[in-house]
């Protein structure tokens, strides 16, 4: 996956859970940002991001 797919299921994510928006923007921004940074490599930067994106959704599941 790379940014622009990352980018297409934050927009998935945050209409399924509008509650969560900030948070998933946040993750997106960051991965964004590293990558722009040359910090880690784009695909290591994304699996990250949907790694806590995930993590937000599978907690915010077990709030309900």
């Amino acid at each position: 996956m790379n940014l622009t797919e990352l980018y297409t299921y934050c927009r998935k994510v945050i209409e399924k859970y509008p509650e969560l928006r900030d948070e998933v923007m946040e993750h997106f921004a960051l991965a964004e940002m590293e990558c722009e940074d040359d910090c880690s490599s784009e695909e290591h930067e994304v699996e990250l991001s949907l790694t806590d994106i995930n993590n937000a959704i599978a907690d915010y599941e077990l709030q309900k």
